[in-house]
């Protein structure tokens, strides 16, 4: 079949995933990693509507794919041992939607491989080279076979196990067996912590387990709905942190919590004066803009704190300049930061960065 019928067939990426006979299962890997519904599929792949979960103007995918042989499908325990993975990221249009030139640009150059090396090679080694392709990072990798282990209800690793008889055998500060712990098994605690006795353990690890693993834990956390039990545990210890690395954590761990009064006052009380903001700082706010520009855009107070705070650094507005830059690629905080920085009631110090802004990079912030 010549390329150009086939290109003329293929409107979709379900259509390209159809032609080559996968089933195909979608995953966001953006700001957290969310299994994507086949209605949310269909509606952005055909861009029927915006994709649901944009991070920096992209749509970060995870696409899993089962091949049919010989009429049989693989297993749905065997999917992630002989299956597929493609990390995609597509660019967004103004709307949010994905960039249909980009998106067929992608398409084109799939076929091409597929054509050039057959099917079976294609599958694996499209991707090779293309400019759409992504490496996810080891932490997020552990988390999404975490994720993709539970939603398909696989026996976890035996990293799994050694957290679990870590975390059950009566934890102390001069117990360093965690050295030893796997990152997988981490996560894949963190996929079951809806389960009572995991979640037990998870509440135990946050007060008294070592930072690092704490640390590792919060950040497998993002990615699960946490009890308000387990919520309220995190703020705690978020109230009482030193380590600015650590609050950071805390609150990647808290970021799909609703922002609520027992949220919000220890919130204001890291962040402290609007005229310092110090290096160790910046982690916990940068944490605030890449993973909870929610709370920002429902808080107007919040972001303002945030915003004066880079102003008054010394720094040339490099922080500035790299937090509203992150700020303006989040719908939800995109129009409340154009508010606060067009407004009147914005201190000497946030005006003179505003004007900095606007003068040196004028296409950030709009």
């Amino acid at each position: 079949m010549s390329q150009y019928i086939i290109m003329n067939k293929i409107e979709s990426l379900s259509d390209l995933f159809d032609m080559v006979g996968c089933d195909v299962s979608y995953y966001d890997l953006g700001r957290n990693i969310t299994k994507i519904t086949p209605q949310q599929a269909v509606q952005f792949d055909r861009k029927q509507q915006a994709y649901p979960f944009p991070f920096r103007q992209h749509a970060w995918l995870a696409c899993l794919l089962n091949k049919e042989n010989e009429g049989k499908k693989t297993k749905k325990e065997d999917i992630i041992d002989q299956g597929v993975i493609w990390f995609l990221k597509l660019p967004l249009d103004e709307a949010g939607c994905l960039n249909l030139g980009t998106r067929d640009h992608f398409i084109k150059s799939i076929v091409d491989k597929i054509l050039h090396k057959g099917e079976e090679a294609g599958l694996s080694e499209a991707l090779e080279d293309n400019p759409y392709a992504f490496k996810p990072d080891q932490e997020r990798m552990a988390s999404l076979h975490a994720v993709l282990g539970k939603d398909l209800r696989k026996t976890p690793s035996h990293y799994f196990d050694d957290v679990v008889k870590y975390l059950s055998s009566g934890l102390t500060e001069q117990d360093d067996s965690w050295q030893t712990l796997g990152l997988q098994g981490i996560a894949e605690l963190a996929a079951r912590v809806d389960e009572d006795k995991y979640q037990a353990l998870i509440q135990e690890a946050i007060q008294h387990a070592a930072k690092p693993v704490v640390s590792a834990l919060c950040h497998a956390l993002e990615h699960e709905t946490l009890s308000r039990e387990l919520q309220n545990t995190l703020i705690e210890q978020l109230q009482t942190e030193q380590d600015a690395l650590m609050q950071a954590s805390y609150l990647r761990a808290l970021s799909r919590a609703d922002l609520n009064d027992t949220l919000l006052l220890p919130l204001f009380g890291l962040l402290g004066s609007l005229t310092e903001c110090k290096d160790d700082d910046l982690h916990p706010i940068a944490a605030l803009a890449a993973k909870c520009p929610h709370w920002l855009g429902q808080n107007p107070q919040l972001l303002r704190i945030i915003m004066e705070k880079l102003a008054h650094r010394e720094d040339g507005y490099i922080a500035f300049k790299q937090i509203a830059a992150e700020l303006s690629q989040h719908p939800e905080t995109k129009q409340p930061l154009w508010t606060l920085l067009r407004g009147g009631h914005i201190s000497p110090k946030l005006a003179q960065a505003v004007s900095y802004l606007f003068t040196q990079t004028p296409k950030s912030v709009q």
